[in-house]
């Protein structure tokens, strides 16, 4: 009986001393954790604006904090958050915060109604940095037209996709078209600094294969692309063109280039205008217009990425935008009598 009772005593210490262990681990882990919850600084650096977007998951939102330094630990944040039920709270919107802040305190900032109000603007493909100033100008952000395209021109930006850029040259090509929700308080040079990013993001994949010397070109490409071609199945053959002459040493003579370089927005060319001598007259010199004549968006870049293998050298648009493709000039000329011998109503 002694021994039976020593076996079962011993028994039950060594689950009492594993509990204790246990509970110790726990303990300190859950402890541990608490102080992962602190905020990372004791005093606050400069306020950063954190953007929710709709639909976005807690995960990636904890992500963002994290890069941003505003948070200790993503894993003991996220499990914070997802304890306090922040998914189903989540508003998309603008929230300023900063790195004294506690986890509890973000939380509840993040659960409160946005701090700072959008304006949402529309940034078609096509457009060029002037036509983009002028639709952030009146979308009633607080940017004038000339702020706008004095970051364009002369801003300070690092991304090293610009790093080929000819000396000079603006950001034309780079100001990625999509729909922006814009921060009320943005300055220009923050609404530029969205487009870039928005260029890393979706159009750097399809550029990944494009050597760094090549990169400026491909764009001018696809910006010449996403003037000329107004349906999908156009892009790919208006590279085709484009690359056929260059390799041919022919003049490319796109009325697109022309148009840009007299700073028009579109319409038919006179005689007196196509014998205008700009760096962008592509009747009058040979290769590509010195920069990009447009903002293009993902499928125009990826035309030229992936021009058409075609034999045509020629191609005009008719009134309904339709391009006809032809490979001899004289095949050229009976289109041109064909589809453009009346004015376009």
């Amino acid at each position: 009986m002694r021994r039976g009772q020593g076996g079962r005593c011993g028994v039950v210490f060594a689950i009492v001393a594993t509990l204790v262990v246990l509970a110790m681990v726990v303990g300190g882990a859950l402890l541990y954790g608490r102080t992962q919850l602190d905020p990372p600084a004791s005093s606050a650096k400069a306020p950063v604006t954190i953007t929710v977007h709709n639909g976005e998951s807690v995960d990636a939102l904890v992500n963002d904090l994290a890069g941003h330094g505003l948070i200790r630990s993503a894993f003991w944040f996220g499990w914070y958050a997802h304890l306090q039920g922040l998914a189903s709270k989540l508003v998309a919107g603008h929230f300023v915060l900063d790195d004294a802040m506690s986890a509890s305190y973000i939380v509840q900032r993040l659960e409160s109604p946005p701090q700072i109000g959008t304006r949402r603007v529309l940034l078609t493909e096509g457009l060029t940095a002037g036509q983009m100033a002028a639709k952030i100008a009146a979308s009633g952000l607080n940017i004038t037209a000339a702020k706008y395209l004095a970051e364009v021109r002369s801003g300070s930006f690092s991304e090293p996709f610009l790093a080929e850029r000819p000396s000079g040259a603006s950001l034309e090509g780079f100001l990625f078209p999509d729909t922006y929700d814009i921060p009320e308080n943005a300055s220009a040079h923050d609404v530029v600094q969205m487009q870039l990013a928005d260029f890393a993001n979706k159009a750097m994949p399809v550029l990944a294969g494009v050597g760094s010397q090549q990169l400026y070109a491909t764009v001018t490409v696809a910006s010449i692309t996403e003037r000329e071609a107004k349906f999908e199945f156009d892009r790919a053959l208006v590279a085709g063109v484009v690359d056929n002459r260059l390799a041919g040493g022919e003049r490319l003579q796109l009325d697109s280039t022309v148009i840009y370089g007299l700073g028009l927005s579109g319409g038919t060319l006179t005689a007196q205008q196509l014998a205008t001598d700009t760096p962008y007259n592509t009747y009058l010199h040979s290769g590509l217009p010195p920069t990009p004549i447009s903002n293009p968006g993902v499928e125009s870049i990826t035309a030229a990425v992936h021009p058409a293998a075609t034999p045509d050298f020629f191609f005009i648009s008719d009134c309904s935008g339709h391009n006809h493709y032809s490979v001899t000039e004289q095949q050229h000329e009976q289109q041109i009598a064909q589809y453009l011998s009346k004015p376009c109503g």
